[in-house]
Parts: structure tokens; sequence; C-alpha cells
């Protein structure tokens, strides 16, 4: 009777060590399966510069991401992603019979990176597109510098914009087109004060922008845009602009 009794607390003793033993296994091999398609470390900021389409929301893998609607002409900064899967949707954030869908993107996000998605473009005229960057795609700058890029985002389609940087015009702000992005450029730590053109008249500065007196911080990068419509009034609503971010 007692050796029975044995054997059955040992078999139970056994059966209990080999699940403790088991469940870590288990565990790991599904949270590695969910891994595989959700970019916890990938992040993203949402730019609407599109003049008259509202505010809008942003769908990765038909999943609605972030916690807010993203209105013009703001960034939203940072925020990280559930998915990486496609389709990348901008959608109206108006209340319809039936979704208003902006934009759809095929794209592949990598994971472990940082992104922007500039929406512009008009919705009067069906040009409403998107400008999307990867936004940690260059070397750390070097010690007691910063980095800073330019994109293009203003209207009419057929622009071109120069940027000079304290009173100096030179490559890659020179001529960039809508929709454009350029690369990073070096400058050292410091203040600088960033003024706009159109190419075709670089000695008239553009008004209400948002890009004076600047300061590059070492080891910094950082985004020029431009928004809205050149030649409207600085009252208007859809009037050009000029902002700068930092990536990173």
């Amino acid at each position: 009777m007692t050796s029975k009794s044995n054997k059955e607390i040992t078999f139970i003793l056994a059966l209990f060590i080999t699940v403790v033993l088991i469940m870590p296994f288990v565990s790991s091999c599904g949270k590695g399966g969910a891994a595989s398609s959700v970019g916890l470390n990938t992040q993203i900021q949402v730019f609407n510069l599109g003049p008259d389409i509202q505010s809008v929301y942003l769908y990765v893998n038909y999943l609605k991401q972030g916690s807010s609607s993203y209105t013009y002409p703001n960034a939203s900064g940072y925020f990280y992603l559930n998915t990486l899967d496609t389709p990348i949707q901008v959608r109206s954030a108006a209340v319809t019979a039936a979704p208003i869908y902006f934009l759809s993107i095929d794209s592949v996000l990598k994971a472990t990176h940082k992104y922007s998605l500039f929406i512009t473009g008009l919705y009067a005229n069906n040009s409403v597109t998107s400008i999307l960057t990867q936004d940690d795609a260059t070397a750390t700058p070097a010690e007691g510098y910063g980095k800073i890029r330019f994109v293009n985002a203003s209207l009419p389609i057929n622009n071109q914009l120069n940027i000079t940087v304290n009173g100096t015009l030179d490559t890659p702000f020179i001529g960039v087109k809508y929709k454009a992005v350029t690369h990073y450029i070096q400058l050292p730590a410091g203040n600088y004060n960033f003024q706009l053109s159109q190419t075709s008249t670089p000695n008239v500065y553009l008004p209400n922008t948002n890009v004076q007196s600047i300061t590059i911080q070492d080891s910094r990068l950082y985004t020029i845009y431009t928004y809205g419509i050149i030649g409207r009034a600085t009252t208007d609503t859809s009037a050009f602009g000029a902002a700068v971010v930092t990536n990173r």
C-alpha cells in the first residue's frame, strides 16, 4: 500500500516538474510568433499638410494607429506602431456613411526605425499624395555637429524652393522640387537663420515661416518642411508656411 502511494506521489511530482520546465518554452514560442508581425520598436510621425482634407486617421494593416486624429498643418510627434504589415492608409476622420480613403501605400516599414509620413496635395482636385521618409537613415553627426534636411510639401506642384543658411545659398538646398527630400547636411552646432525663396526669385524671401533663429544641437537630426500654397495671403488658412522638427 505504501509502495503504491509512493509511486503515485513520485508520478505527480514528475508531472509537475515537467510542466514547470516546458512552460517557459511554450511562452517564448508564443511571444516569438507575435513579435514577427508587431513592430513595437518602429516609430512614425504624421504631418497633415493637405490644406483641404481636414482631420485624418492613420491605419496600418487596417488597424488604426495612434490615439487621435491628425489636423492641418500640425506634426503628430513620434508614436509607436503596433504592426508593420501593409497597407498604410490615410482615412478621413469625418463621420460619414462610408469611409473616405485619401491614400493607400504599400511601402514596407522596417523594425526599429523611425519614419515620417507627410500628407500633401488637394482633395478638391484629387491630388492628395504622400512623402514617406526614413528619418534615421544617416550616420550620426560628427562630434560638435548636427544634421538637417529639407522636405518640400508645399503647393503648387510645379514650385521649386531655395533655402539660405545664415545668408549662404548652397547645395542641396537649391531648386528643391515639390515632394523632394534632400539628404541631410552636416552643420556645426549653433544658431542658424534659414530663409526660403522660390528658385525663380531667389532674393525674395517667402513670408510666414518659423525657421529663423533655429538652434542646431550636437548629434541631433532635424527636418525643415514646407506646407500650404505659395502666393496665398498670410492670413489665409492655407497660406505657405515652414517649420522644423527634431528627428533624433
